[in-house]
């Protein structure tokens, strides 16, 4: 009989912000598998449960590159998938770890569907998690949006100029991966008079946490990769 294939996000970073089912079954698995960006860097995903783990179980550390090359990315998902079979194959109950929320902007969900492609018949259970944002939120007790409000979470800008529709529209925004571009959005932002509305969170739940409400302040240092901005037009952050 194949084994069963867990994806569990584990939250943004602080091993207490786990779900209790995300733990039970995170201690129950045969298989931890763990991404990793480079063989040369430790996992960050393993550094949140390490804890948790029992000392029988397998730990499997998958390589899979930050880039936008789509066919390296490919590459690397369809050996994941391949990898997991195999365990899934001998029976095995194998769990997939992901910050955050597997269901949002996660590699899991690309290493599953790989998966379902290469057999279809594999049972899946996806365990949510707690995202970097809302964790966020809540450590500036913050509301992300109240009322009739509307909210919107966006991922990379290539342009800081695609966020004008959004303000347009949106009260609320998030915005996600912000490091690559933000010095062009810290000047976008400025522009539009949303500085002061605005509050940037490094590494939320992380060791090295860092909150910024003064946004050039940290033009003097790159922001971590695990960066977001939070804006509400309609209030102080």
């Amino acid at each position: 009989m194949k084994g069963k294939f867990f994806g569990i996000g584990v939250g943004p970073g602080d091993p207490e912000l786990i779900t209790l089912k995300g733990y039970r079954l995170l201690r129950h698995v045969d298989v931890v598998m763990v991404p990793k960006a480079r063989k040369d860097q430790s996992s960050v995903a393993l550094k949140v449960i390490e804890q948790y783990l029992r000392s029988e179980q397998e730990v499997v550390e998958l390589v899979l590159p930050m880039t936008r090359d789509r066919e390296t990315l490919e590459t690397y998902w369809q050996e994941a998938a391949k990898d997991i079979l195999n365990f899934l194959q001998q029976g095995k109950n194998v769990a997939f770890v992901t910050l955050g929320d597997p269901a949002t902007y996660s590699t899991y969900s690309y290493v599953m569907k790989k998966l379902q492609e290469i057999d279809p018949s594999i049972e899946i259970e996806t365990v949510p998690g707690i995202t970097s944002y809302s964790a966020a939120a809540s450590r500036l007790n913050l509301p992300l949006a109240e009322g009739e409000e509307k909210i919107a979470i966006v991922p990379l800008l290539h342009h800081p100029e695609e966020l004008e529709l959004l303000t347009a529209h949106f009260e609320n925004l998030v915005l996600l991966k912000v490091s690559s571009h933000y010095r062009e959005l810290v000047d976008y932002l400025e522009r539009k008079h949303l500085l002061d509305k605005a509050v940037l969170v490094s590494r939320c739940g992380h060791p090295g946490e860092q909150i910024e409400r003064n946004l050039r302040k940290a033009l003097d240092r790159k922001p971590d990769y695990l960066s977001l901005i939070l804006i509400k037009q309609e209030g102080p952050v």
